[in-house]
């Protein structure tokens, strides 16, 4: 399928781990763009896309958001964060994104990033690696869901106002 320049620039930028995730942000890509180009682009995106299966739509999202290089010139923020997120190299995490609106919520208060083990787990398929806001309440279903050999660790961080402790300085996974 071949994409125009700011099919790709929306694109490169979407957050998503299945084509149903990628139409929903091009449809509020849509309703908010500030101007009529960029909503007509996103509209058609959204119908050249739901024509596709699933897996190949993942494999055009992937390949841009690997490949693609935003012109120097006129960038957005959420185009510089997904270009940070391009040139580091890092593995996207399913769940959460780093910066979900969920972090900010009063009640959290961990951030974890694991991998799932088991298919009976309540999050995720086996071999994701996740990444959660979670509640005082959601954090300990979580460490029984560790002791039942279903989750395991791999970083955790004190969540205070959307500021992140983690509990060791090396942040590599």
């Amino acid at each position: 399928m071949e994409l125009n320049g700011m099919e790709k620039r929306i694109l490169f930028q979407a957050e998503g781990d299945c084509r149903t995730e990628i139409l929903h942000e091009l449809l509020m890509t849509a309703q908010y763009a500030k101007g009529p180009v960029r909503r007509k682009t996103a509209d058609g995106l959204m119908e050249k896309l739901s024509l596709q299966p699933d897996k190949q739509c993942m494999e055009l999202v992937r390949d841009i958001q690997k490949n693609y290089q935003l012109p120097k010139e006129g960038r957005t923020i959420g185009e510089m964060i997904a270009e940070a997120r391009q040139k580091s190299g890092a593995e996207k995490l399913k769940g959460h994104d780093i910066m979900a609106l969920e972090r900010y919520d009063p009640e959290v208060k961990h951030m974890i990033i694991f991998d799932v083990l088991s298919g009976d787990s309540p999050v995720g398929d086996k071999g994701d690696r996740m990444r959660l806001f979670l509640t005082e309440t959601g954090y300990s279903e979580f460490l029984d869901s560790q002791k039942r050999g279903e989750v395991r660790l791999k970083k955790h961080a004190s969540v205070s106002e959307g500021y992140l402790r983690y509990d060791c300085k090396e942040h590599t996974l």
